[in-house]
C-alpha cells in the first residue's frame, strides 16, 4: 500500500511544466505492459506524507458490515495460532503453516519489514530461527524513505545484493556503500521535451517517467547503472561458495512509473488525449494536474486490487522469477521475504510459491486473507483512512485482503497463463 500511497503522493507535489505536441500523442501511444504492487502504511513511513494539521476527530472510518466483522475475527484467531510472535514486525509467518503446505517448518517466511524489529523480534529471526537470506521487495522510492533501512542492529552481519531487471543483472555492495545513494538531478522537463521534438520519445510514456516520478529526480532501478555486476543467472548457480554468509537482497518487483504505465494502459486513449494533452504546448498547471489526476484515480479504485495483482504480475515477471530461484535454493535457507506490512507484495509471492507446490487455492486464500488483520490492528488504522482519503483513494478498497481478490487472482494466472 505504501508504493500506491507515494504515487499519488508524487502526482500531487510535482512542479513540471511538460510540453506536448497532441497529434504525437494520439499516434505514437504503445501498448505498455502491466502492472503493479503495493504495500502497507506504517505510521514511521507514511509521516512525512500525512498531513500532521489532519483532525482525525474528522476523519470517518468505513463501517463494517456484520460479516467482514465475522471474518475478522476468524482471521485475528488464525494469525493468534499461524503468526510468530513478534512485537513490531507485522504480519510474519512461516509458510510451512498453511493447511497442506509441503514446504518444511523453518525454512520460508513471509514477514513485514524487517527493520522495525525489537530486541526480542531480532532474537526469534535470527536467533531461533536463524534467518541467512532476506529479500526486500520494495522500490526505491520507498527504500528512500525508510529511516531504518541500514539500521546496523538488523543488518550489520548481512551482505547486500542488488537485482536490476534491466539486464538481469545483480551487485554485490561493499561494505561501505549503501543501497540508496543519492541521484544527480536531472532536467526531467528539459529531456522529455527534447525528445518529443525529435519523434522519438514516446509523449505518454514520456509525460509518466518524468511527471510521475519525485520532485529530486530520483531514478528507479531501471536508470540506475549497474557497475561490476554479474548475471543472477551465475550468481544462483554459484550459491554453494556463499552458503555460510547472512544476504539481504533488494528485489524492486515494482515501482510507481511501473504502475502509472500500468493504469495508462488501461485508460482509453480519448481519456488521456483530454486531459493529458491540453495544446500542442500545453502548460502543466495546479489545475491541470487535477485534472490529469481523474482518470487516473478512476481506473485504480475501480480495479482495486484484482488489478494491482494483475499488473504485478506483469510488471514483476522478473523480479518474481528471481526471488523463487533465491526461495527454492536450499543454501540460502531460511529465507523470509517481505515489503512494508507483508500484505500484498509479499502476498503474492507466497501464494505464487504455495501454488508452485500444489497447495489449494482454498488454503492459499486462507493464508492471504490472514493480512487483512495487519492494518484493522493498527493504532494509526484512522490516520491511515485520512491519507487515503486525502488522495481520492478508497480505504476499504486498499487497506484489506478479501478472499474474492486472491481467488480471481489465481483464476486470472491460470486463464492469462494456462498455470502457475
Amino acid at each position: 500500500m505504501m508504493l500506491l500511497f507515494l504515487l499519488i503522493s508524487n502526482i500531487n507535489q510535482s512542479n513540471a511544466l511538460v510540453a506536448w505536441p497532441i497529434s504525437q500523442s494520439l499516434t505514437s501511444t504503445r501498448r505498455i505492459p502491466m502492472y503493479t504492487a503495493t504495500t502497507p502504511l506504517h505510521r514511521s513511513l507514511l509521516s512525512a506524507h500525512i498531513d500532521e494539521n489532519m483532525d482525525l476527530s474528522q476523519i470517518t472510518v468505513p463501517d463494517q458490515t456484520a460479516e467482514e466483522k465475522a471474518f475478522l475475527a476468524r482471521t485475528a484467531t488464525l494469525c493468534e495460532e499461524r503468526n510468530l510472535p513478534l512485537e513490531k514486525v507485522k504480519n510474519a509467518r512461516d509458510l510451512a503453516s498453511v493447511c497442506n503446505s509441503p514446504i518444511l517448518p523453518g525454512k520460508v517466511f513471509r514477514i513485514g519489514r524487517v527493520s522495525d524489529a525489537t530486541e526480542k523480534d531480532l532474537d526469534i529471526l535470527f536467533g531461533q530461527i536463524g534467518v541467512k537470506t532476506l529479500v526486500d521487495l520494495r522500490s526505491p522510492t520507498e527504500l528512500k524513505d525508510d529511516p531504518t533501512l541500514e539500521r546496523e542492529e538488523v543488518f550489520s552481519n548481512f551482505t547486500d545484493m542488488v537485482y536490476y531487471e534491466s539486464g538481469k543483472l545483480v551487485k554485490e555492495l561493499g561494505p561501505e556503500e549503501k543501497r540508496m545513494q543519492r541521484k544527480r538531478k536531472r532536467d526531467r522537463v528539459r529531456e522529455a521535451v527534447s525528445g518529443a521534438r525529435k519523434n522519438t520519445h514516446d509523449v505518454v510514456v514520456g509525460f509518466v517517467d518524468n511527471f510521475f516520478r519525485g520532485e529530486e529526480g530520483e531514478e528507479d532501478d531501471e536508470d540506475e547503472e549497474c557497475v561490476d555486476c554479474i548475471a543472477a543467472e551465475k550468481l544462483l548457480q554459484d550459491s554453494a561458495r556463499r552458503r555460510n554468509r547472512k544476504e539481504r537482497h533488494f528485489v524492486s518487483i515494482m515501482n510507481e512509473v511501473k504502475y502509472v504505465r500500468g493504469t495508462l494502459s488501461k485508460v482509453r486513449k480519448r481519456d488521456i488525449a483530454k486531459t493529458i494533452i491540453k495544446s500542442p504546448t500545453a502548460i502543466i498547471s495546479k489545475t491541470a494536474r487535477e485534472n490529469i489526476k481523474k482518470p487516473f484515480l478512476d481506473e485504480i479504485n475501480g480495479g482495486g486490487l484484482p488489478m494491482l495483482n494483475e499488473l504485478l504480475l506483469r510488471f514483476g515477471a522478473p523480479g518474481i522469477k528471481y526471488v523463487l530461484d533465491l526461495v527454492s535454493d536450499k543454501s540460502r535457507h531460511p529465507v523470509a521475504f517481505y515489503c512494508t506490512a507483508g500484505k500484498d507484495r509479499t502476498g503474492m509471492i507466497a501464494a505464487i510459491i504455495l501454488a508452485l507446490l500444489g497447495t489449494e487455492d482454498e488454503y492459499i486464500v486462507e493464508d492471504y486473507s490472514l493480512s487483512a488483520n495487519v492494518y484493522a490492528e493498527m493504532n494509526d488504522h484512522k490516520a491511515m483512512v485520512g491519507a487515503l482519503s486525502q488522495r481520492s483513494l478508497d480505504a476499504k478498497t486498499f487497506l484489506g485482503a478479501p478472499p474474492q481478490v486472491m481467488k480471481d487472482t489465481l483464476e486470472n494466472i491460470r486463464r492469462t497463463y494456462g498455470s502457475v
